[in-house]
């Protein structure tokens, strides 16, 4: 966000985030926080109004002292896992299966437990699984993982949080590490073979337009638009300096 000068979805967490790092890595006091934090606001968007922005930065502050920045490298998934997940029915199921998989184990990493629990939102978690369907469908997805013993719910009647049940403990076999949690449904089916790829530019993982092309796809659909405006732009941008 810093290097790309963005709030993102979420601009309170993104500040918390921000705050966290001058935290951690720059070790700066409140006060200087603070104006690091309306300097970036500030670049994402110069007609900002701090005095509207004042009480959100103290806010995202406040929080970010409360919690503890956690460096994790990877997310490791082990052949047992994925053959629990691939033994599943439906395509939209094993996405579903191995995006739970991956959150509760992140969630098991960053609190320090073993429980397996997934507080997540339902929708956070069909968008990480790439998966885009009614709600009938989804609640009949996570019934098949209950009814086969790979799920279990919350005794309370309106919490959504599932416990995953079929995390391995051979830690020596593992087959993929997970390290970026944007598609996480497309990362498991280019895992199995299926025409999928990493953008060279954001990481992000995406379909390939053309599978059958000789030409390698290096940039998703975003990216590419962008370098070639980028592209577009620089030729024109240097003629007129060059004629200043």
């Amino acid at each position: 966000m810093m290097s790309t000068n963005s709030l993102g979805e979420k601009p309170f967490y993104t500040l918390v985030r921000i705050a966290r790092y001058f935290i951690d890595f720059e070790h700066c006091p409140r006060k200087v926080i603070k104006v690091k934090l309306q300097t970036f606001v500030l670049q994402c968007n110069p007609q900002s109004s701090m005095p509207k922005w004042s009480d959100i930065i103290d806010s995202a502050i406040t929080y970010a002292y409360k919690y503890r920045a956690v460096e994790l490298d990877a997310i490791e998934i082990t052949r047992s896992e994925i053959d629990t997940i691939m033994a599943l029915e439906g395509r939209q199921v094993k996405r579903l299966a191995f995006t739970l998989l991956c959150l509760a184990k992140y969630y098991n990493s960053v609190n320090d437990t073993d429980s397996g629990w997934v507080n997540s939102k339902d929708s956070e978690i069909m968008k990480m699984a790439n998966i885009s369907t009614s709600l009938k469908r989804q609640a009949a997805m996570y019934s098949t993982l209950v009814h086969k013993d790979l799920l279990d719910t919350s005794a309370k009647v309106d919490n959504t949080n599932v416990r995953v049940k079929y995390i391995g403990d051979d830690t020596n076999d593992v087959v993929l590490r997970i390290t970026d949690f944007r598609n996480l449904g497309y990362q498991l089916l280019k895992y199995i073979g299926e025409p999928y790829f990493v953008c060279e530019n954001c990481g992000i993982t995406s379909k390939l337009k053309s599978p059958n092309a000789g030409r390698k796809q290096k940039y998703c659909t975003d990216c590419a638009r962008k370098i070639h405006i980028q592209k577009t732009i620089n030729p024109v941008m240097s003629k007129k300096l060059y004629r200043r």
